[in-house]
């Protein structure tokens, strides 16, 4: 059966870059897995006859897999190097994901480089940071699972206090490979129970090593930059539920005890699909693309394997 995912692109091949100094501008996109493979490459399919799929971004399918690829685009002046994914697409168009965790901010083209064989993309380069079920979110009222909140529910913030939930979004995915969920043990990361989290969601850490390597007394790190085997793990599993918890800003909230991020749409808005987009458009008309607006994040985000350092 079809599985499908999105995620954050920039219009660009890296193969036949556009002049430096041009224009990006981040969209989501859906991301078809046409036979739930865990894989996207060109010419998967599913189905027979005229019920066939393929795997397809934005609806367009799949026509070459080029992994590896790096770009380096200025972000608000300062350059930043992203490794990721470029796929081309029946409709001619090509597009460009991070495979390496980062964000993709509206930005300028710097340079490129790119590799030369057709592969595959794991779906574990996809996915948004988001919860799983049984999740323990502290609100006014106590700890809350987080798959019984609801829109309009109070949540306990570190910067802000008591904020109104606006959005709850939630999918079930594979749970393997890349994709597999973070077990972040009891009193890692300050909190009370073991937290399972998606490889994208990004935990607050503070201390010397944020202020050593950072300048800053907390960031926000992604789960699978914190990994140590040890107290922080990949735990795979056959199929796993990610939900994620949207309010008027960027919020550290807590789950479980422990500080980490609301769900963070940034600049982007999920282009590819048109019903989730009008949801979010009519609750946050400033993330439309047509008012180039958007959000910042709650705290300073570490590029890439700088978060690494982080790991103890």
């Amino acid at each position: 059966m079809p599985t499908t995912y999105t995620d954050q692109f920039y219009y660009i091949d890296p193969a036949n870059p556009p002049a430096t100094g041009a224009a990006l501008t981040p969209v989501q996109l859906a991301v078809l897995d046409s036979n739930n493979n865990g894989l996207i490459r060109a010419g998967d399919s599913s189905g027979f006859g005229g019920n066939r799929t393929y795997d397809s971004i934005g609806g367009s399918r799949v026509t070459a897999v080029w992994n590896g690829d790096q770009i380096t685009v200025d972000v608000h002046g300062a350059p930043v190097t992203i490794t990721g994914v470029t796929f081309y697409l029946a409709n001619g168009q090509s597009v460009f994901t991070p495979g390496d965790g980062q964000h993709l901010d509206p930005a300028t083209f710097d340079g490129s480089s790119y590799v030369t064989q057709d592969t595959q993309m794991p779906v574990g380069q996809l996915g948004p940071p988001c919860f799983t079920p049984g999740t323990l979110i502290a609100t006014p009222q106590g700890d809350r699972a987080v798959e019984t909140l609801q829109p309009g529910d109070l949540v306990l913030t570190q910067d802000h206090g008591p904020q109104m939930l606006r959005w709850i979004g939630q999918r079930q995915v594979i749970g393997r490979g890349d994709f597999a969920p973070v077990r972040i043990a009891a009193g890692a990361l300050g909190n009370r129970r073991d937290l399972l989290v998606s490889p994208q969601h990004r935990m607050l850490v503070g201390g010397w090593r944020a202020q050593l390597f950072f300048g800053a007394d907390e960031v926000l790190v992604a789960a699978r930059h914190l990994v140590n085997d040890t107290t922080i793990r990949v735990q795979p599993r056959p199929q796993v539920t990610y939900i994620h918890l949207l309010f008027d800003r960027h919020e550290v909230i807590f789950a479980e005890g422990a500080a980490t991020e609301s769900f963070y749409p940034g600049e982007t808005i999920l282009a590819g699909d048109a019903a989730l987009r009008s949801e979010i458009v009519s609750l946050f008309p400033e993330l439309d693309p047509e008012t180039e607006g958007g959000w910042d994040t709650a705290r300073a985000v570490p590029r890439g394997g700088e978060a690494r350092v982080l790991a103890c």
